[in-house]
């Protein structure tokens, strides 16, 4: 965007949004309970040694193989004490830093990028979203300052473009189709560098770290680690995935709202739709703003470095069941937020009109952080009390069905007993359906993966099983006998 700060290298201003990313990153981060892909990562960074850790990944398996910076970079921060569920999703507070500072320059980006839902939502999530959206932030620097010499001789640009790109593939699988993109858009934005000797000795660096990267996951594929196939991914799940990157997850249907039904937004339709024109339309109004300021041939560049990603992102998950969210979309919030951000600063009679319409925007994405932040149906499974319930029961010799994922369990069990306490309820998780009969408790929290073809609570109450209690995503119950 063209709309700039004053003074974007001022010490004072750098040292006060720093702040001001740091506090409210502070503030959006929870001490709820882990869920089960945090819990994964997370009772893997409990690993006294490196080597253990590494032969955990390996064993435990799943798409945390494919996200190795980030992974190991949890496995280190771990080890300087950062063990409860609010000190390790800390974590992320220096890729939220990164992306506030990246795009300084850029008026009234530092206040869209901390009120957005996505952005404050993601910085506490135990996973490498918020690094990729620092990414996704690094590249858009890189592709302003590239449009802004796209007539000089130099390689301005180059090398935080390269930056961003490889820090994206470093993160994750999925990131590594971003990644290409921002390739893309750079080939596309200065194709006469690549007739440039020069050029090539300046990525021979980072090509270096890319052939690694792309080495490492060679190697996980040939053996096999990949993300869980989910359901048969569909136009409703990409859907989604860009109802949460607008930022209308908070004010709009929660999660488990929408996987019992799609209709469920028909009962938020009165905040949605204003909420809609007021995000949309100031994000249209951007997007024209700049488009009028940059050539043709600059904006098709960047069109290409975003939307590439998600088309590969679709195919494939059609093509190997791989539900496509948000959170795969991270690296474009840029894309997202930029334009809103530039809404503010529209020349022209429409400036006045179009600032209102950035402010209601800001104010509906501030409501909706706020909603996702302190409302309980935005809670995350509680994975930390059923945990807790399951452990008491088998303490007092108790048999339990443990109905649920393993992966914040161990984490769990590991702070709760150590590895000891780990192996005994590795195996309830395995245990199969005929042990319904010999168990005392079952703790259940997906009966759509549990219980497919059936109703579950008919059939525990054949079992002479009754309700003993419940937590946010959890159902417990305990054989009448």
């Amino acid at each position: 965007m063209n709309a700039t700060s004053s003074n974007p290298r001022d010490p004072l201003r750098i040292a006060l949004l720093a702040l001001a990313a740091l506090g409210v990153g502070l503030a959006a981060i929870t001490h709820q309970s882990l869920w089960m892909d945090e819990g994964s990562g997370a009772f893997k960074a409990l690993m006294p040694t490196l080597k253990e850790w590494w032969t955990m990944t390996l064993t435990l398996g799943g798409s945390d193989v494919q996200m190795p910076v980030y992974m190991f970079l949890l496995w280190c921060w771990a080890k300087v004490g950062a063990l409860s569920e609010y000190a390790l999703r800390c974590i992320n507070l220096p890729w939220l830093l990164l992306a506030v500072l990246a795009l300084r320059h850029v008026r009234f980006w530092p206040l869209v990028c901390l009120t957005s839902p996505f952005v404050l939502y993601y910085v506490g999530e135990l996973r490498p979203y918020t690094m990729q959206m620092a990414c996704g932030a690094l590249a858009a620097a890189a592709f302003g300052k590239l449009i802004a010499h796209r007539e000089e001789q130099g390689f301005k640009g180059l090398h935080e473009a390269a930056a961003a790109a490889l820090l994206l593939a470093s993160s994750s699988l999925t990131a590594a189709v971003w990644a290409a993109g921002v390739g893309l858009g750079v080939v596309m934005l200065r194709p006469d560098w690549l007739r440039r000797g020069a050029f090539w000795l300046r990525l021979t660096p980072w090509i270096a770290g890319a052939a690694l990267i792309g080495g490492y996951y060679v190697f996980t594929l040939m053996h096999g680690y990949r993300a869980a196939s989910m359901e048969r991914a569909s136009i409703l799940s990409v859907g989604f995935g860009f109802y949460e990157l607008l930022g209308l997850l908070g004010i709009g249907p929660g999660r488990n709202e929408l996987r019992a039904s799609p209709m469920a937004l028909s009962g938020y339709l009165v905040l949605l739709i204003p909420a809609v024109v007021c995000i949309g339309g100031a994000w249209i109004v951007g997007v024209r703003t700049w488009t009028k300021s940059v050539p043709k041939h600059c904006v098709a560049a960047v069109v290409c470095a975003v939307v590439m990603p998600i088309l590969v992102l679709t195919l494939v998950g059609f093509l190997q069941d791989f539900r496509v969210l948000g959170r795969h979309m991270s690296p474009a919030i840029p894309a997202v937020l930029l334009p809103i951000a530039a809404s503010f600063s529209v020349p022209g009679p429409g400036a006045r009109r179009s600032m209102l319409l950035g402010g209601a925007a800001v104010l509906f994405m501030l409501a909706s952080s706020f909603e996702l932040r302190f409302l309980e149906r935005h809670a995350r499974d509680d994975y930390r009390s059923a945990s807790e319930v399951c452990f008491e029961a088998l303490n007092q010799g108790s048999s339990v069905w443990w109905q649920a994922d393993m992966n914040a369990t161990r984490y769990y069990a590991y702070r709760s007993g150590g590895i000891p306490l780990v192996n005994a309820v590795q195996v309830l998780e395995s245990e199969p359906p005929s042990g319904l009969m010999f168990a005392d408790m079952v703790v259940i929290n997906r009966p759509d993966f549990r219980y497919p073809n059936g109703n579950h609570r008919d059939e525990l109450k054949r079992n002479s099983f009754e309700p003993a209690g419940t937590f946010t995503g959890f159902e417990v119950w305990k054989t009448r006998y």
